[in-house]
């Protein structure tokens, strides 16, 4: 029998925050709205402030968080996201940056996290 969970590690400057192993994870990054389930292929990003769902979300057992920017990982049904801040409540942010400023450092550090997976594949 296979092992259809995966292991969602979410970790801040603080440390591991939760360790859990669930069905699937559903995010949001640079590139859309992301659910990882057991088995995926391979996957990098940056995480972009927003909700965090662990299982289903109609699942008795979801488990709903707000978090501020981050990158996630995805490799060998694990999920390790490491963000900046994280909470039950949402968060609340004094808007210091232009929403134009704030798109340039989200395609920075995509660029950046796409070309470190691209050397570590080689």
């Amino acid at each position: 029998m296979t092992n259809n969970k995966i292991r969602v590690i979410i970790t801040t400057p603080h440390g591991i925050f939760l360790d859990v192993n669930t069905d699937i994870c559903t995010f949001r990054t640079t590139e859309g709205e992301v659910g990882l389930m057991a088995n995926a292929t391979q996957f990098i990003s940056s995480l972009i402030p927003s909700m965090i769902y662990i299982n289903y979300k109609s699942s008795p057992n979801l488990k709903t968080y707000y978090v501020d920017k981050g990158i996630v990982y995805f490799k060998d049904n694990t999920l390790s996201m490491i963000v900046n801040e994280i909470d039950s409540k949402p968060l609340v942010h004094n808007e210091t940056f232009v929403q134009e400023d704030q798109t340039k450092y989200r395609l920075i550090e995509e660029l950046y996290l796409k070309k470190k997976l691209t050397e570590n594949n080689k």
